[in-house]
């Protein structure tokens, strides 16, 4: 009996390996929770990696222009290392056009339900940008979020990203770079 083995490649756009498991970064952040009282909190940074068949400089044009897909501001972009950071404040039930819980997690209240729903939000994407040969580009992107009691004052505290709105982001890029 012979075996015959298939190959089946499944290409989204123009990534080389889709869907990588996610790294992860763990960081503490010292933050006033009242006047003269301050805790540490340790928060895990999701950090998405997505490789593509395309020029860094084909990527970089993709990234930029991705602004208004991506439903927030570039803040910044630096050609040189290649960072790009996005950046928002929403005071509405919706990022992205959808609930701030399906991008991150900010603790859970009284009833149970995600906190993050009913937070004043601060997030910034950062995406880096590398070339690992001729053709054939890294992006990796990270979420930081920072939440508010909309009645408060003082630091906002930071929250722990899904790792969905940086997929969503190299879905995107992909997209782009595949048309």
């Amino acid at each position: 009996m012979r075996l015959y083995l298939g190959i089946v490649i499944v290409a989204a756009g123009c990534a080389v390996n889709p869907d990588p498991e996610p790294d992860a970064a763990t960081d503490v952040v010292r933050t006033a929770v009242a006047p003269g009282e301050a805790v540490d909190l340790t928060r895990k940074t999701v950090i998405q990696t997505q490789e593509y068949l395309a020029t860094r400089d084909q990527v970089w044009s993709a990234l930029l222009a991705a602004e208004e897909d991506l439903a927030m501001q570039l803040q910044s972009a630096d050609p040189e290392t290649g960072v790009v950071v996005y950046w928002i404040q929403a005071t509405t039930p919706r990022i992205a056009g959808r609930h701030p819980s399906t991008w991150l997690d900010c603790g859970r209240g009284p009833g149970g339900g995600p906190r993050v729903n009913t937070y004043q939000l601060t997030l910034r994407m950062t995406a880096v940008v590398e070339s690992v040969a001729a053709r054939h580009t890294r992006v990796q992107t990270t979420l930081v979020g920072y939440a508010r009691d909309r009645g408060m004052s003082g630091d906002g505290l930071p929250c722990t990203s899904t790792g969905q709105l940086e997929k969503r982001a190299l879905a995107i890029l992909g997209a782009r770079l595949a048309s």
